[in-house]
C-alpha cells in the first residue's frame, strides 16, 4: 500500500511537471515564424522543439534538418516536442530576404523622460522642523508626477514655480493614475517651497548602435531599455537625441565585477531622434546619414541562428572591429532580450576588456554573413558569458 502511494506521487509529480513544461512552451514559443523564401531555414528550434511540415500545399524542401519555403505568403504549421509530439500551431510567414546596416559605433544617448520620476523621498528643515510632504502625501520612489496644479512640468527648474501652499500632483505609480494632495513645505534655508523628493527628467550614457535601414529610415541600438538607474523605472521618452562617442578608457569585467566601456560625446550633433525606449532597445529616425558607419548585410531569423561560430562588430579602442564568438544556445523560447546564450572566444576582446562589458550593449551579431542579433546582457559571475536578442525582435519594434 505504501508502495502504491509512492507511485503514484511521483506520477502526479511527473505528471504536473509535464503540464508545467507544455504549458510554459506554449506559452513561450511566438504565435508567428518568419523565414525567407529561397533560404535554408532551421527545423530544429532548440529544446527538442521542431518545425512541423506545412499544412498548405506549398512548393518548399522540408526535411528533418532544414525547411526552403520558394512561395511568399502566409501558411500554418503546428511545432512539435521531438519532432513527434505536437503541441502548439503557428503562423509561417514567408516573405523575400531584406538587407539593413550593421554598424558596431559608439553612440553617445540622451533622453528626456515624460514627467518627473521621483527617485527618493526627502525632508524639508521647515519652522525648525524636519518634515517630508511627498511622505505625508503618500509619494513613493518610482512615482511619476505628470502634473503639478494641473500644469506638465517641462523640466526639474519648473517644479519651484509651479507650486503653490496647497498643491494637487497627477502621478502616475506602475500603470495607474493618482491624484495626490500634497503640502508643500517652506524652506528655511531659502523661503521656497519643497515637496521633499528627489525627482529626475531626463538621463545619459552611451551603447552601440545596432543596425540603420536607409529604406525605411529608421535605427536600433542596445537591445534592451534604458532604466532609471535608483528605481529601474523604464524612460518614457519626451523627447532624446543620439550621436557617435569616442571611447576614453575601458575597465575590463572580472568575475562579479561588471566592466564598463568610458566613452564621451563627439558634440558635432546628432545623427537620429529617440522616439521610443522599450524591451528591445531604443528606436527612432534618422536624420544625418553621413554620419554613420555600417556594412550593409542580409538579415537573418531566428529559424536561421545556430550554435557554433559567429562574430560581433565593436567599438572597444576607437574603431569598429570584428570579434569571434560562440553562440552557445539559441533560445526563441526564451525571453525577448535573451534569445541566444554566447561566450566571446577572441583573445584580442578577452585580452581588452575581459568580455562583455557595459557600453557593448547593441553590439551586432553576425553569422553565415547574416545580422541575426546583438549582444544584451552579460553574465557577472563570468563576464566571458552573455545573452543576445535576436535581431528579428528588434525590427518588429522598429517598425
Amino acid at each position: 500500500m505504501k508502495l502504491f502511494k509512492k507511485l503514484t506521487r511521483c506520477f502526479l509529480a511527473l505528471f504536473l511537471s509535464s503540464l508545467i513544461l507544455y504549458a510554459d512552451l506554449l506559452y513561450s514559443f511566438p504565435s508567428e515564424i518568419t523565414m525567407y523564401s529561397g533560404e535554408v531555414h532551421n527545423t530544429s528550434l532548440g529544446a527538442g522543439v521542431y518545425i512541423g511540415k506545412f499544412s498548405q500545399s506549398i512548393t518548399s524542401h522540408n526535411n528533418a534538418y532544414g525547411i526552403t519555403p520558394l512561395d511568399s505568403g502566409e501558411y500554418e504549421t503546428t511545432l512539435k516536442i521531438g519532432n513527434t509530439i505536437p503541441f502548439k500551431k503557428v503562423k509561417i510567414k514567408v516573405t523575400s530576404p531584406r538587407s539593413i546596416y550593421a554598424s558596431g559605433s559608439l553612440i553617445g544617448l540622451r533622453i528626456y523622460n515624460k514627467g518627473l520620476i521621483v527617485t527618493d523621498i526627502s525632508s524639508v528643515m521647515s519652522g525648525r522642523k524636519s518634515v517630508s510632504p511627498s511622505k505625508d502625501a503618500g509619494i513613493v520612489p518610482g512615482d511619476i508626477i505628470l502634473e503639478i496644479n494641473g500644469v506638465e512640468p517641462s523640466s526639474l527648474e519648473d517644479v519651484g514655480g509651479l507650486l503653490k501652499e496647497h498643491t494637487t500632483l497627477t502621478v502616475q505609480r506602475n500603470n495607474s493614475l493618482k491624484v495626490l494632495e500634497i503640502t508643500p513645505a517652506k524652506d528655511d534655508s531659502d523661503g521656497k517651497l519643497k515637496l521633499g523628493a528627489w525627482v529626475r527628467d531626463s538621463t545619459a550614457g552611451i551603447g552601440t548602435l545596432t543596425f540603420f535601414d536607409t529604406e525605411n529610415n529608421v535605427y536600433g541600438a542596445l537591445g534592451h531599455s534604458i532604466s532609471d538607474s535608483d528605481t529601474g523605472v523604464i524612460f518614457n521618452v519626451k523627447k532624446g537625441s543620439v550621436e557617435k562617442s569616442s571611447v576614453v578608457s575601458v575597465k575590463k569585467g572580472t568575475a562579479g565585477s561588471p566592466g564598463e566601456i568610458c566613452g564621451s560625446f563627439d558634440n558635432l550633433g546628432s545623427f537620429g531622434n529617440i522616439q521610443k525606449n522599450c524591451e528591445c532597445g531604443i528606436f527612432g529616425s534618422l536624420t544625418n546619414l553621413r554620419k554613420l558607419q555600417g556594412v550593409l548585410y542580409p538579415v537573418g531569423v531566428m529559424s536561421q541562428v545556430k550554435e557554433g561560430n559567429a562574430t560581433i562588430l565593436s567599438t572597444v579602442d576607437g574603431a569598429i572591429k570584428e570579434y569571434e564568438i560562440n553562440i552557445l544556445r539559441s533560445m526563441p523560447f526564451g525571453s525577448t532580450t535573451k534569445g541566444m546564450m554566447i561566450e566571446v572566444t577572441d583573445k584580442e576582446l578577452l585580452s581588452k576588456t575581459g568580455g562583455i562589458v557595459q557600453g557593448m550593449s547593441g553590439s551586432p551579431i553576425i553569422q553565415n554573413g547574416k545580422l541575426i542579433g546583438a549582444v544584451t546582457h552579460v553574465l557577472v559571475n563570468d563576464p566571458t558569458r552573455g545573452y543576445g536578442i535576436f535581431i528579428e525582435n528588434m525590427l518588429s519594434e522598429a517598425k
